[in-house]
């Protein structure tokens, strides 16, 4: 079964991902390292500039397609997977479990505070709005919720495991 991490940008994704990874001992990957890959670029500024977010989601559809039948990864998957049914209807498709990871967008704002390295979030006005919108569909295509902003990384990725070997409500169900 691959885990996917899903949650807006600054909700700590990639760095759950890498801690869980250690853990259970299965391959991490960054999605959005393959799209810097796929596109020939070295961050989201460069994609953006190569072909805006319509180039971002189709390079991540097809990566999405591509890992998905994939066994025992853990997946940090971009903070706008859920802008596209079909990312996610693969892995889950396949028996990914979804995860995601909530926090507070004060949280995150506060997090980013000097992050230059988010096309989306140069305005903050703008990111809270995409955050709003983003907020439901993270709901609806989560099979668990965490609430991440009290905890840190190795106690996410703790619950997750525990979790995942239980089965029960430890994290919280939508």
């Amino acid at each position: 079964m691959n885990i996917v991490l899903i949650g807006f940008m600054g909700s700590g994704k990639t760095t759950v991902a890498k801690q869980l990874s250690r853990q259970l001992r299965f391959p991490f990957i960054e999605m959005d390292d393959l799209v810097y890959q796929k596109t020939n670029t070295r961050n989201m500024h460069e994609v953006f500039a190569l072909g805006g977010e319509l180039l971002l989601r189709e390079t991540e559809i097809a990566i999405a397609k591509e890992i998905a039948s994939k066994k025992n990864l853990i997946v940090s998957a971009g903070g706008g997977v859920v802008l596209n049914k079909i990312i996610l209807d693969y892995f889950k498709i396949q028996g990914g479990m979804v995860i995601f990871l909530n926090i507070p967008f004060e949280k995150v704002a506060e997090r980013l505070s000097k992050d230059r390295e988010r096309p989306l979030f140069k305005d903050i006005g703008n990111a809270k709005k995409i955050y709003d919108f983003r907020l439901p569909l993270y709901l609806h295509y989560a099979d668990a919720v965490i609430d991440v902003h009290a905890l840190s990384p190795d106690q996410v990725a703790q619950k997750i495991e525990y979790y995942l070997m239980s089965k029960t409500s430890v994290l919280d169900k939508k």
